[in-house]
């Protein structure tokens, strides 16, 4: 077991195996349960370059989208960021992290209404709560200032240095994101005053739309922003920090130049 954990190359064969078994409709349970037997933790390079082997070997695109989430809920709590460089304050992942700190915060204040739901409705009514609903969702959605700086700003670089896979698939994720929060406001906004479809509204839209930012938010502070800090020069980040300004900062504004 000791050379698994050793040895890069086994490895990523293993975890590629194991993403490819998840492809063929394995459990993500007992995929989870085999890395911590098998690898306890995995380098959060290796999971970037085992994404970008499967798409460079031909698994469509499409497939490690489909896989993505999948895959991620077996690897959190096995990807080792030991060797994850310190961010400093003001860096453009700084920033990043920040905003996801925010973004947390309203999420847990979502989750809070959820669990209250029918408390809450009975002591306010059902118009306060919808509306204490519509406006936590729309501060949700300024996630997408911090995404499109992802997309417009960070990915770019990466693609400069050849990996292509990762942010392709990151990006499909984002737009399965920003459409679940829009359909989830759309609900929001049509929904008349029955309890029991809001109640159905919750579990079917809201919650899956809390649970992708929060997934993403895994995504990004367990293996994109360390990878990103490994491949970017200071030069490249000083690039992203200067045109930072013309898309936006997500529910945060930054305290440090």
């Amino acid at each position: 077991m000791s050379e698994l954990i050793n040895n890069p190359e086994q490895r990523k064969e293993l975890l590629k195996h194991m993403i490819l078994q998840l492809h063929e409709g394995v459990a993500p349970q007992e995929i989870r349960k085999r890395l911590a037997e098998l690898m306890q933790k995995i380098p959060y390079g290796e999971v970037v370059e085992v994404e970008q082997e499967l798409i460079n070997e031909g698994l469509p695109e499409t497939e490690v989208l489909r896989l993505c989430d999948i895959h991620t809920e077996a690897l959190e709590g096995n990807i080792d960021l030991t060797e994850a460089k310190i961010v400093p304050p003001g860096h453009p992942v700084d920033t990043f992290q920040k905003e996801n700190r925010e973004l947390e915060e309203v999420m847990k204040k979502l989750t809070e209404l959820f669990e209250r739901s029918g408390e809450l409705i009975s002591s306010i009514g059902i118009e306060a709560y919808k509306n204490n609903l519509k406006s936590l969702f729309n501060n949700l959605m300024d996630v997408d200032k911090h995404y499109r700086r992802k997309e417009n700003l960070l990915f770019p670089f990466l693609e400069k240095y050849g990996i292509t896979g990762p942010p392709t698939v990151m990006w499909g994720k984002h737009n399965e994101t920003r459409g679940f929060l829009k359909s989830a406001m759309e609900a929001l906004l049509a929904l008349g005053s029955n309890s029991e479809l809001l109640e159905n509204t919750i579990d079917m839209q809201l919650q899956p739309a809390v649970k992708a930012v929060a997934d993403m938010i895994m995504k990004e502070e367990e293996i994109l922003f360390p990878m990103t800090m490994d491949k970017l020069t200071d030069e490249n980040w000083y690039d992203i920090y200067r045109q930072t300004n013309e898309i936006g900062y997500c529910l945060y504004d930054p305290k440090v130049e």
